[in-house]
């Protein structure tokens, strides 16, 4: 017999399945098991049933012959003390006498002491006052040190019964004791059984006994049967197969696969090695010849690689030349666009403070066009200059402790003229939080350009919110609009450069697209970052966490 070795594929597998198997039997063992107590335990309940409706049978007879037991044949009455509960008390004590099974009647108020609720009976006879759909309680207890089984099911007042337990209640009835005052239906006590179950749990250990040794012997028979079919079909060829696997590997090109005792899949593998093996025998005598081959083109390539280095290297140069001049140039160009601009915002602000003279309303409003288009033009060029700053690497951060509140005031006034040209109402609320570390001038910057978007992508009569609230180390700063929103697909490129919501040659909003990837880099320059949220129809929020001062913003710049 060919056994697995320990630590190998078919050890392994014999010790999985064998896991397995155990696994299934004690599965299997504990649902039989339980199978068998629950069988017991319903043989119990039939029997506690019979018992009980045969007593009550007994019970509702001598209700119902009251009449012939105590007249006599001239039609006088005369009390035989023959009332079914005193049937029933004898009943249930000849019961007793005669095996282990118990009878009793009971309930709440008893006229027979003997007849007091023990606990379980109490508890049950509360269960039926509580539910009167309850048909019966039963559990399992030890009594006496034996275990049993316990059955109780509620008695209801009858018409028969109200003779001695009716109206009115405190009358004396035939039996010289005071009337119940029950109507028909009414809870009028319990019959209680009791049953020994030693003899029922001594067959549930039986049968758990026989399966347990069927099971161990099917368990130890089926794993011999796997441990031998494994070793001979699986794990014997296999160990054959890896040994001479071994062997060729070492170098040994001549050994054989043919003579491996194997069948099916394992066989077609032996083949395959054959093969293959035959393969490297042919390709081991052409190495020298092909390597050689290899050796000559490879140098031939390697020329060409260092020449395609050099040409590469010099594009290299000329494209970050071309790349510094571009950034120059853009800087020189959006430095002189700025001049005048900033010449036209002043005379216009100049012009509406009526200093040259009164002004009417139209010239007016054409002024804060002015202004407010120039205020614009004026935010974009210095988006376009910052960024070239940027790539050209001279782009610098004054940083410093800041008071957002300082940072909000200056927004409200910048932003809410261009914000009410365009019909949109701005809410810039006040703010209760620590002092932030960052460039205030950057961090105007990007709030205008967040409110600039939202501007751009509000309906008319469109509210903007400005706020700031602190999550960890950072003040997050919330512009939210009430406006048309960001597609789902264009959410994961709004911060790249020269990328918008609407990015087809016929959009409907103007714009470089480099306001909110200007945003992120300021953002990531102050140690911060930015999120976005947006809901197609449901407006747009944008985030920007900054530090807050002495927690990871001057210690981690020091």
């Amino acid at each position: 017999m060919y056994l697995p070795r320990r630590n190998t594929l078919g050890g392994r597998y014999f010790f999985i399945i064998s896991l397995l198997f155990i696994a299934l039997l004690l599965l299997d063992y504990v649902v039989s098991s339980r199978f068998y107590y629950n069988s017991e335990l319903d043989k119990l309940h039939t029997q506690a049933e019979v018992i009980t409706e045969q007593f009550i049978a007994v019970r509702s007879y001598i209700a119902s012959q009251q009449d012939w037991i105590n007249y006599n044949s001239e039609g006088n009455f005369e009390f035989k003390h023959l009332n079914p509960a005193r049937v029933g008390k004898g009943v249930g004590d000849i019961l007793a006498e005669r095996t282990d099974y118990s009878i009793k009647q009971t309930r709440l108020q008893v006229r027979n002491p003997e007849n007091a609720p023990d606990g379980f009976e109490r508890d049950a006879l509360l269960q039926f006052a509580d539910d009167p759909t309850l048909v019966h309680v039963y559990s399992t207890a030890e009594l006496n040190g034996e275990p049993v089984y316990r059955h109780i099911v509620p008695l209801f007042a009858e018409e028969n019964c109200l003779d001695c337990h009716g109206m009115p209640a405190g009358d004396s009835d035939v039996a010289g004791f005071p009337k119940e005052g029950f109507q028909v239906g009414d809870l009028a006590g319990a019959i209680s059984v009791t049953i020994p179950m030693a003899d029922s749990l001594a067959a549930v250990r039986q049968n758990r006994f026989s399966l347990l040794l069927f099971s161990s012997l099917l368990g130890l028979a089926i794993l011999t049967a796997v441990l031998l079919i494994t070793g001979r079909l699986v794990v014997r060829p296999l160990q054959e197969l890896k040994d001479r696997a071994v062997q060729a590997g070492s170098g040994n090109l001549d050994v054989s696969f043919a003579d491996v005792p194997a069948y099916g899949e394992v066989a077609t593998l032996a083949q395959e090695f054959s093969a293959m093996l035959a393969k490297f025998k042919d390709l081991y005598q052409n190495m020298e010849r092909k390597v050689r081959t290899r050796t000559r083109e490879l140098e031939v390539a390697n020329l060409r690689l260092k020449e395609g280095q050099k040409i590469l290297s010099q594009l290299n140069q000329k494209l970050s030349e071309n790349n510094r001049l571009k950034s120059e140039f853009m800087a020189t160009i959006t430095h002189e666009l700025k001049t005048p601009l900033t010449s036209i915002v002043a005379f216009s602000e100049l012009l509406l403070d009526e200093i040259p003279g009164p002004l009417n309303e139209e010239q007016r409003e054409n002024l804060m066009d002015i202004k407010t288009s120039s205020q614009q033009l004026m935010m974009l060029i210095s988006d376009i200059l910052d960024m070239a700053k940027y790539d050209a690497g001279h782009l610098r951060l004054e940083r410093e402790q800041v008071d957002l509140n300082d940072i909000f005031r200056v927004v409200r006034r910048t932003m809410s003229a261009i914000a009410y040209q365009n019909n949109v109402t701005l809410h810039v609320h006040p703010v209760n939080l620590p002092l932030v570390y960052g460039d205030p001038e950057r961090i105007r910057q990007m709030i205008f350009n967040l409110i600039s978007n939202a501007i751009k992508f509000s309906k008319d009569g469109g509210e903007i919110h400005v706020s700031a609230a602190a999550e960890d180390d950072f003040a997050v700063i919330t512009v939210k609009d009430n406006g048309e929103g960001i597609a789902p697909e264009f959410l994961p490129h709004i911060f790249e450069r020269f990328r918008q919501g609407d990015s087809s040659t016929r959009r409907r909003r103007s714009g470089t697209g480099l306001g909110l990837a200007l945003v992120k880099t300021l953002a990531e320059l102050q140690g911060g970052r930015v999120g976005v949220s947006s809901e197609v129809d449901g407006g747009t929020e944008f985030y920007i966490y900054l530090p807050f001062a002495g927690k990871g913003g001057q210690e981690h710049e020091q």
